[in-house]
Order: C-alpha cells, then structure tokens, then sequence
C-alpha cells in the first residue's frame, strides 16, 4: 500500500519526517512548560499532524487551483481502494492523540470532522497546493479521526471532559460549517460521480450484462469480466463487457439503455464476428441488407416497424462491409429507438449498436430549420470574435437526445459542424476534423455539452 501512494517520494518523505520530528519535539517542550498533564502526547499528535499536512497539501498529485471537487455518490467505494484505506488509516492518529492529549473530546472530534474539508478545499482552491479535491478523501479522513478518537476513549475508560469548551467548539464549528459552505457553493465547481474507480459488476449490473447479450446473440458467447465505468457529473457510465477475445461490448448503465458491439475490436476479429445463420458471403448492398434484416428478425424485431432504413458502404467501396441502420421519425426529427448492424465481407455481424430508448418523445409545438440553426452557430461564432470567411456550417441531423444522464428529459437538438475551410491536416492527416455544435431545436439556444 504504501509504494502504491508514495511512488518515489522517498527523499520528500525523509525531509518531512524530520520537520515533523521536529515540530513535535517543540510541541512536547511546549506543553511541559505550561505544565500540561498530558504533555508527553502532545509530541505524536502534532508529529501525525505535520505529517498529514504535507503529505496532503504538498505530495499529491494534481493541478493547483483548479476550483473544482469531486463528489462522489458511492459511499462504499474508497473502503475498497488503496488510497481510501490510506485516507482511512492517515487520520487515525490524529484522533487518537488529540484525546489523549487534550482529554477534551468535542474539539478534537470538530478538529478532525473539520480539518479534511479544510484541506480538499485548499487543494481546489489555493493557487500553491497540488491535489485533488474528491469528497472519498474527506468521508475517509474523517471517518479515520472519529475511529481514533473512539479508541482513546476505550483506552482511557471515558475519563474525559465532554462539557469543558463545548460552547466554543460549538461555535466555532458552526462557523466554519458555514464558511465553507459559502465557499464551496461560490467558488467550487462540483464534478459529481458514479464512483470513481472501475470496479467489477456483481448482481443487478452483471445480470443486465448477461441478458443484453443474449438477446444480441444468443447463447453464442460467454460472458466473461463485466467492469463497471463510472458516469461523470450526473451523466450516464458504462457496463464495459467481455466477450469473444476482448473488451468489445459496452452497455449504458444505469438503465442498461444502448448496447454497443464491434468484434472488429477483438483479438480475431474474423473469428469472433457473428454469423448469423444461413448467410453466405454479400457480393453487394442488397445481399448485406438482406442478411442484417434475418439479424434483425430473430433478435430485435421491433426495428422492422422503422420508419426509415439505410443500407450503405463502410470503409470505403465496402471494404468493411455494409451497415443498415433502421430508425424511428417524426416530423424529420431521429426518435432515440433505432438500430445499426455491419455485416463483413464474410456475411457475419461484425458491429452492432442497439439504443432501446423510446419510439416516440414528445416534440416542441415548433421546430427551427437547418437554416436558423446554422445561422444561430454563426452568430455564436461572430460574437466570439471568429473569422466566419473560412468556415463551413451544416446541420446535418434532428435528433432526441437527454438533456443530461440517462434520466434527464429528452430534447431535440441540430448537430451543426463547423469546418475550417482554410485548416492544413498534420503529416498524419489530422487536425481538421470538424467541430460539432448542439443547438436545441425547440429554442434555438446553443447547447453546452
């Protein structure tokens, strides 16, 4: 655990062991001198004190000031990771010590509940501090300090004096409750997550990996690991699902909504492509379409009921076959419903993406066109001071989309790109692509993503 944190901050971890050493001799010197009847733990409380300091405010790893904090909704999960357990066991001491020292339990249970919020803020917020500012690293600070000072308790018996400085302590904490609360709401950018680590899928999550692809492919395929990606800020995460020689499957989770395939992604792509039965090598478009659609048949029929479908070339003259994509639409407007199979050279299903969303969404009472969307893009860019004489703006598609995560309301957007007709590609050919803008069809306002 301890190479997992520290790396090679050897040297930096000997300096501060010896200012710690330091401190806490002065400390201990201290309290003599004012005669303390507990002066001897004043030495290892404040030693584990500079020792948590400098390692939270100097050692971490991150970019300073950066004015945002990491909230994260799974409670449980840095009891399972090295660097919660280290949050966890860092603060220990501190809670400890500081009964033992002071015999006072109420300021030292506000130091060490107030202290880990302190310091994150800091890392968000102080232009000289490197870190990262995550909510797991305050629950498992505090969650230390409380454990330590609950063992100094047993190991004095309870002789300790709850009602000596509670006024001030209580004061004292409500101030700074409220202080940071003032800060954290007016300086700090809150980034909310599913968790912040992959960590492997058991019970519900396993159990929906399962089923969607069994309903994709039969039983054909093992289900083998199933890791659970995290979604940032309130959006949708991912079911990341083993089969057929790698990582090529992807489920929406929460919800379980789309499920992606491409066996081109696998370690024998050829191999690993799903026949569907009775195919024979397409020699054209036709063939292809003819095939997805006995794929479409037997596994989601309700695609056949599209009110559009497309059957067309993929890398280049067909090089890597055909994809036929079935959608739902109204008024011009892409439904979230739909469907998207490539069949390979070899008459085999080699990508798949299926959205199980709903065929119908409510539409705005009006619509902007191509043309308004366009326009309002354009003058997003003029008002940005950008040269519009070398750019090309199309919206090209109407869609349904979530507003946010797999539970936010569903809108209906123009995706408009933006190409700089003037950009010279890199050696690579890159650097040109064009940039797309989601504008809200309904109200014709640019979209943040």
């Amino acid at each position: 655990m301890f190479d997992a944190v520290f790396g090679d901050d050897v040297w930096f971890l000997a300096g501060l062991t010896v200012v710690a050493i330091a401190t806490g001799l002065a400390a201990w010197a201290a309290g003599r001198r004012l005669e303390a009847d507990h002066a001897v733990w004043w030495l290892p409380l404040v030693f584990c004190l500079t020792g948590a300091l400098g390692v939270t405010l100097a050692l971490r790893a991150g970019e300073s000031g950066r004015a945002e904090c990491v909230i994260n909704h799974e409670i449980a999960e840095p009891l399972a990771t090295t660097q919660g357990l280290w949050n966890l066991a860092m603060f220990v001491p501190l809670g400890l010590f500081g009964v033992l020292a002071l015999r006072r339990p109420l300021p030292v249970l506000t130091g060490v509940l107030a202290l880990p919020a302190v310091i994150e803020l800091a890392q968000a917020l102080a232009p000289f501090v490197s870190g990262v500012c995550d909510s797991a690293d305050v629950e498992m600070n505090a969650a230390g300090g409380v454990l330590g000072a609950a063992a100094a308790l047993v190991l004095v018996r309870g002789r300790v004096a709850w009602r000596s400085w509670a006024r001030p302590t209580l004061t004292t904490a409500g101030v700074l409750a409220a202080a940071g609360l003032v800060v954290f709401q007016t300086a700090v950018t809150a980034d909310h997550l599913d968790g912040s680590t992959l960590h492997d899928a058991s019970g519900d999550e396993r159990r929906a990996a399962e089923r969607a692809v069994r309903q994709a492919f039969g039983d054909r395929y093992q289900v083998g690991a199933v890791r659970v990606v995290p979604g940032v800020d309130g959006y949708n995460g991912w079911l990341s699902i083993q089969i057929a020689d790698a990582f090529p499957a992807q489920l929406m989770w929460p919800g379980g909504r789309q499920l992606s395939v491409s066996f081109a992604d696998s370690v024998h792509p050829a191999r690993a492509s799903y026949p569907v039965p009775r195919a024979t090598a397409p020699r054209d478009a036709r063939d292809a379409y003819r095939i997805a659609v006995a794929y479409m048949k037997a596994h989601y029929p309700w695609a056949g009921a599209a009110s559009w479908h497309e059957t067309r070339p993929v890398g280049g003259r067909a090089g890597s076959g055909w994809l036929t994509s079935w959608r739902f639409k109204e008024r011009g407007v892409t439904m979230p419903r739909s469907l998207d199979v490539q069949i390979n050279r070899s008459g085999r299903v080699s990508r798949m993406l299926v959205d199980l969303g709903p065929r119908h969404v409510a539409l705005p009472g009006r619509l902007i066109s191509a043309n308004r969307a366009e326009a309002v893009v354009r003058d997003e860019r003029r008002g940005n001071d950008a040269a519009l004489g070398g750019l090309r703006v199309h919206a090209d598609l109407l869609k349904t989309e979530r507003a946010k995560g797999w539970q936010g309301p569903w809108r209906v957007v123009w995706s408009v790109s933006v190409t700089d007709t003037g950009c010279t590609p890199d050696a690579d050919g890159d650097g040109c692509d064009p940039v797309i803008t989601a504008v809200d069809a309904g109200t014709g306002r640019v979209l943040d993503e």
